[in-house]
């Protein structure tokens, strides 16, 4: 069983970091790889670091063409023009996911996890986080604070359900 509205996100450390700072408001992938709005996104950051230090709210996942993207948003997607141009090289859209709100939490690694996760594999885009593994106080206020934040401003109607996870 999954547990709903968590998932974790294989990231680099620089942009997790920016995502963190807030340099980063839109997370960019060559395919929609399932972030919905008022997701929380656990940014696994991948080797060396192998940890989980920080996350976000997701706000809504839009596609454009690739230059349509760039030429829109160039100012808060956290990456050169060069590193773009590389990463969506031969594709003709680009999804992005904009960043309702980032979060630090306390620092768990791999080791960690897997000692607190059984099956836990680091995604190699995303996972959805799985009721019988480890969850953060943290992670919890973040994701009731993001989600209560989204449906106030009536963007959001369906109700949380965080069945079981105290």
């Amino acid at each position: 069983m999954q547990v709903k509205y968590i998932k974790a996100l294989s990231i680099k450390r620089m942009y997790a970091e920016r995502i963190i700072d807030g340099s980063k408001k839109i997370e960019l992938r060559k395919r929609s790889i399932g972030m919905e709005l008022g997701d929380l996104i656990l940014l696994y950051e991948t080797t060396p670091d192998s940890i989980i230090r920080g996350g976000f709210i997701a706000d809504k996942t839009i596609s454009l063409p690739v230059c349509k993207m760039w030429s829109k948003y160039h100012h808060i997607l956290g990456v050169d023009k060069d590193f773009y141009d590389m990463y969506f090289e031969n594709c003709e859209f680009a999804y992005g996911t904009f960043i309702y709100e980032s979060f630090l939490f306390p620092s768990i690694s791999l080791k960690q996890i897997h000692e607190s996760c059984s099956n836990f594999t680091p995604p190699q885009a995303t996972i959805n986080w799985r009721q019988n593994w480890y969850i953060q106080s943290e992670w919890i206020d973040a994701l009731n604070k993001g989600r209560n934040q989204l449906m106030q401003e009536g963007r959001l109607s369906e109700q949380l359900s965080l069945f079981a996870l105290q």
